[in-house]
């Protein structure tokens, strides 16, 4: 009934497992190796055309993009609901969630290509590189990940990206001071598109942003005690190695 179409350590991905797991819903997974650049293969572009994941398929119809599949999710098996029930409550939920998309997001993948991803790509073969690249159907992002295998990490790009946080933890510290989630009382579809985003700037070792943060600290741990969080996040063994030192 459900399938998944998903990378373990893809931050989108674990966007997406969590919310199932909120929702104790049954999945069969397939598991797409996009270092591998298999979300560029024909079969899985019929599914996805803008070659990323996760792809949801329900009843045979994919659902691309981890927000709406959230919320298709939501919608579509209302146990367990994870969004507020009023208009106003639904609409700052969806602030925060575009919030994530495009700004936090877009800052934690600055990182995560420089300090993580790169190291990975040095190690592969020119051929290697245009074999796996050959079907991206945006040849400009082909043509990025081949120079940044043959070029060193862009650590002012991650300073960048690491100041643009900063003022992100300094909004989380002001809502998450009125209130014990994102959107309000409640646990929401705005904490599950955050959650990921957290636990790879752990990884990448910049939990510094939030030193000095402490309702920010706690709302990190109170993520973490949930079991859905522990059954999305992917295990050490599918985890990418790295990060490399950015001191």
């Amino acid at each position: 009934m459900l399938e998944l179409y998903h990378y373990w350590d893809s931050v989108c991905s674990t966007k997406v497992r969590m919310c199932l797991a909120e929702k104790g819903l049954e999945w069969t997974g397939h598991h797409v190796d996009i270092l591998a650049f298999e979300q560029t293969h024909p079969d899985y572009l019929a599914l996805n055309p803008n070659a990323v994941v996760p792809t949801l398929v329900h009843d045979g119809r994919p659902v691309i993009e981890s927000t709406v599949i959230n919320e298709y999710l939501d919608e579509v098996f209302p146990a367990a609901p994870l969004a507020p029930r009023d208009p106003y409550g639904r609409a700052r939920m969806r602030a925060w969630v575009m919030y994530e998309d495009h700004l936090v997001y877009p800052q934690v993948k600055v990182a995560s290509f420089n300090l993580m991803l790169r190291n990975i790509l040095t190690g592969r073969t020119d051929a290697e590189l245009k074999a796996m690249t050959r079907t991206h159907p945006n040849p400009r992002q082909a043509a990025l990940y081949r120079r940044a295998a043959r070029s060193a990490p862009k650590l002012k790009e991650v300073a960048a990206a690491a100041a643009t946080l900063v003022e992100a933890v300094r909004r989380f510290e002001a809502a998450l001071s009125q209130h014990p989630w994102l959107a309000g009382r409640d646990f929401t579809l705005a904490d599950i598109a955050m959650a990921p985003m957290m636990d790879r700037l752990e990884h990448l070792d910049m939990a510094n942003l939030w030193a000095g943060a402490p309702a920010t600290a706690d709302w990190i741990a109170r993520l973490k005690e949930r079991p859905s969080y522990g059954a999305a996040m992917p295990a050490a063994e599918h985890r990418v190695p790295g990060p490399l030192s950015a001191r």
